[in-house]
């Protein structure tokens, strides 16, 4: 019986870390939103890629129409595992930040919102924790139940006659 109890703690557990969790990645995806309502969307194709150490690449961009100075954009990637993903003269929407061009970022789901994507999916998958720690502590007590009742000498079906009387 004490492991159901355990097993229900740390159900109820990993729900209140999943509520935090999501919660944060909401407070995250706020903030993040807030940022990129300050930055114009502007098309800009890549000029230059420069590579001074394999993973770590800089790029070079320059807005379509001429209207923005070319600014630089740092990329990091597992070059064990990857190819850089970009190549000159391809277009890229850009979130830029005009107060500091440095901040700009390139359009991507996982690049804007980056924070808030992981702590969505690890609070997911702490939600999907709980009912399965509670089924299994379920089937842990009847588990338990059972042996204790071939133990006494009842079977399943007498024991529940004599509790209900």
């Amino acid at each position: 019986m004490k492991n159901t109890v355990i097993l229900k703690s740390i159900a109820y557990f990993m729900l209140l870390v999943a509520m935090v969790l999501i919660s944060a990645g909401v407070y995250f995806y706020t903030d993040e939103n807030k940022f990129l309502d300050k930055c114009r969307l502007i098309s800009c194709r890549i000029t230059d890629i420069t590579e001074p150490t394999r993973g770590d690449a800089i790029l070079t961009f320059r807005e379509v129409n001429g209207n923005y100075p070319p600014f630089k954009y740092n990329v990091h990637y597992d070059a064990s595992e990857d190819d850089l993903d970009y190549k000159v003269n391809e277009i890229h929407e850009v979130y830029y930040y005009e107060k500091d061009v440095s901040k700009s970022e390139i359009k991507d789901l996982m690049i804007n919102h980056e924070t808030s994507v992981i702590l969505f999916m690890i609070g997911i998958v702490c939600f999907i924790d709980f009912p399965t720690m509670l089924f299994v502590a379920g089937l842990q007590k009847k588990k338990i139940q059972s042996t204790q009742s071939a133990q006494v000498g009842l079977s399943e079906s007498d024991r529940k006659s004599i509790i209900s009387e």
